[in-house]
């Protein structure tokens, strides 16, 4: 049986207590693995060795928010193994074969134009480090919103489209308030992903709660409450 939250804020009370659990979590299990060389168990001879710890923080936070929503273990695993896998696995084989990074290094000699305007955005003017900065970004978003929308429609079984609709909007609405947090105090951004310690920053903390709170109250409103029904419609 799918237990759903009752209202609104028992919604934003389990998203934000699984938010900040997977937060917390996450990022001790990181640093764990960091300082028992973690970064490099992936990694092949090409490329950026900084994907092992994003995939495991963003699987333990977003397995973490599923958990405390739904109290079912396929979600859970879901939440994990969808972004963990779907970041590191991609990233460990782009480190390990040279061709697609050199099929794409050779578009971008083919065509300057791309190229300018790739640089205007990664602002990145070596075209190697541009070439996996783009890949990096695309994995992440592939793997991350893939891993959103599929939890939606698995935690609302009797409204997936519902589901994954709210899963989205309350992925945004964090995204956005996230933006605004780190626009208002920019210094905490520069501790973003770089955990040197058993404490998480405040940014990661910050991540954590706005992530649970946003999955919680977008699939509430969207998909788990039932439209009221009026005192004339009831049948004795």
């Amino acid at each position: 049986m799918n237990k759903t939250p009752k209202d609104l804020f028992h919604a934003l009370a389990l998203g934000l207590a699984g938010g900040a659990a997977g937060a917390v979590l996450g990022h001790v299990l990181v640093i764990l693995c960091l300082r028992a060389g973690g970064e490099l168990w992936l990694k092949g001879p090409y490329g950026p060795g900084q994907f092992f710890g994003i995939s495991c923080y963003l699987g333990v936070l977003y397995g973490a928010v599923a958990l405390a929503l739904s109290r079912r273990p396929v979600p859970c695993l879901l939440g994990f193994f969808g972004n963990f896998l779907g970041i590191a696995l991609p990233m460990a084989l782009l480190t390990h074969l040279p061709q697609p990074m050199n099929a794409f290094m050779g578009l971008l000699a083919r065509a300057p134009g791309l190229a300018y305007r790739l640089m205007l955005w990664t602002r990145v003017p070596d075209p190697v480090g541009m070439a996996w900065t783009v890949a990096v970004v695309a994995v992440y978003l592939a793997a991350n919103w893939g891993t959103t929308l599929a939890l939606g429609a698995v935690l609302c079984p009797g409204r997936r489209w519902r589901g994954a609709a709210g899963a989205a909007a309350g992925s945004v609405a964090a995204y956005i308030l996230l933006s605004a947090a780190l626009a208002l105090i920019p210094a905490q951004a520069q501790g973003r992903w770089n955990p040197g310690g058993f404490i998480p920053a405040p940014v990661d903390l910050l991540t954590g709660l706005l992530t649970g709170a946003g999955l919680g109250a977008g699939l509430y409103l969207l998909a788990w409450k039932r439209p009221a029904i009026p005192d004339g419609g009831a049948h004795a």
